[in-house]
């Protein structure tokens, strides 16, 4: 087999790969070696250098201009964006001086020099763009690949460069039309430029969108979320479909997926599919909402985010439990303001039988109502609910309208109020008592045990 045959269905043509090396080889040993090439790389060199060690003293510089009244609002903004900018910016400038003198004064061929100048100066630039980008992920992923294909196209190696990476290629084949299907390594990174771009801009008007919905009052914060979620798959899948297309695959392929991904979802992401389902479920009837508190199982909290997946319940001690969406549907759930945020809290007290117990109920009421927390209305109830063994068993009845910050920490201070109460109007609370009786007609034969 030749070198420039394709073997395994690769279209890679080495002998063009082997001529372009050695071109590249003979450029370097008429020029690498010369006193031209090296008096532009100890240039190059001391720019680079010098301009990148001074860096942050050039920030401070530019950032002196700021300390105007005038300006002072924006120095902050203004030190973000030429913060990253500073040391290319400052090698461009040098660059660009050398390049101006060392070019009008002499005979060299300067080609290094402006190849370097140029460098910084799309450096500085894109960086410069780039800055306007907020995550920091977009920003850098964009100014490498902006950078890089500034720099080959500066460098002259942009055309070559794409015809090489459009050879490293392979081919699937014909379609049904007769055509060959063939995906190379350039068309691979262009779909993956092309998705990157498409996510970034769906990502941007997914937050966007959210953040308008977020102000429309005439929506239930269930509905806010659907819709933003809703929102968010849509550009999501568009943005993979672009990508899939700008890949030159046949949309209409995907179909033959369908029945896989169906099955999967019925064996492999079962879980993961009636999760998405009940999520739906619970954005559309709205009984669970952001904001609500509930308890599911032993789990007792305020709902914080309500997600197609999970929802992020946040209880009193800080722990965030994520709670599939599914337990939801299929567990017992208690709402504590679904419809209503006055939650009624009773809790049981006993007393002596010796006790007064009119006042004790007077007491009681009195005691609750001190507490701060507990609503007004409806009024503090205590109900006698009881004779028991060993006490005479009240029932506490009283309202609170805020169960998101906690029902035990008031039901204590109503209790501690109760005991004061209590204890200052002489109200005794009982002591287990328990009466032995003894049956039968025998004597009972005692003996004292003699020490050893």
């Amino acid at each position: 087999m030749s070198q420039s045959q394709p073997a395994a269905g690769f279209d890679l043509d080495l002998s063009a790969l082997l001529a372009r090396l050695e071109a590249a080889i003979a450029w370097a040993r008429a020029e690498a070696l010369s006193i031209d090439f090296g008096v532009q790389l100890v240039l190059v060199g001391a720019a680079m250098l010098l301009a990148f060690a001074t860096k942050r003293q050039t920030t401070a510089v530019f950032a002196r201009i700021f300390h105007i009244d005038a300006l002072k609002r924006f120095k902050r903004q203004a030190v973000r964006f030429i913060q990253p900018i500073a040391g290319p910016a400052m090698a461009w400038i040098l660059l660009s001086a050398a390049l101006y003198v060392l070019g009008g004064t002499t005979e060299f061929d300067v080609y290094l020099l402006r190849s370097a100048s140029n460098l910084m100066g799309a450096w500085a630039a894109i960086r410069l763009l780039s800055s306007f980008i907020s995550e920091p992920f977009w920003s850098r992923t964009v100014a490498l690949i902006a950078w890089t294909l500034a720099a080959l196209n500066i460098l002259g190696w942009l055309d070559p460069t794409a015809l090489f990476l459009d050879e490293l290629g392979f081919s699937l084949g014909a379609d049904a039309e007769g055509n060959d299907r063939r995906i190379s390594a350039l068309t691979i990174i262009r779909a993956a430029i092309v998705l990157a771009v498409f996510y970034w801009v769906a990502s941007f008007l997914s937050r966007l969108l959210s953040t308008r919905v977020e102000h429309l009052p005439s929506l239930n914060p269930s509905a806010r979320i659907l819709i933003t979620k809703a929102a968010q798959i849509v550009l999501m899948a568009g943005a993979g479909l672009m990508a899939l297309s700008a890949l030159g695959i046949n949309l209409s392929a995907l179909a033959i997926f369908g029945g896989a991904i169906g099955l999967g979802i019925g064996f492999g992401l079962q879980k993961i599919f009636s999760n998405l389902v009940s999520g739906v479920i619970l954005l559309l009837d709205r009984s669970i909402k952001p904001g609500d508190v509930v308890t599911v199982d032993e789990t007792y909290g305020k709902v914080s985010t309500l997600g197609m997946r999970f929802a992020s319940v946040k209880t009193r001690d800080g722990h965030e439990h994520l709670i599939p969406n599914e337990e939801f549907i299929t567990s017992k759930v208690i709402n504590w303001s679904y419809s209503d945020p006055s939650v009624r809290i009773k809790r049981t007290i006993g007393i002596s039988y010796n006790s007064d117990v009119r006042l004790a109920r007077e007491l009681v009421v009195k005691a609750a109502e001190s507490v701060a927390r507990v609503a007004a209305s409806p009024a503090t109830r205590c109900h006698l609910i009881g004779f028991g063994d060993n006490s005479v068993d009240l029932q506490i009845r009283f309202w609170i309208r805020d169960p998101e910050n906690g029902v035990y920490n008031v039901t204590s201070e109503v209790l501690l109020a109760i005991w004061d109460g209590f204890h200052e109007h002489g109200i005794e609370f009982p002591y287990p008592q328990r009466d032995v009786h003894l049956v039968g007609s025998d004597t009972i034969k005692v003996e004292m045990a003699q020490p050893d």
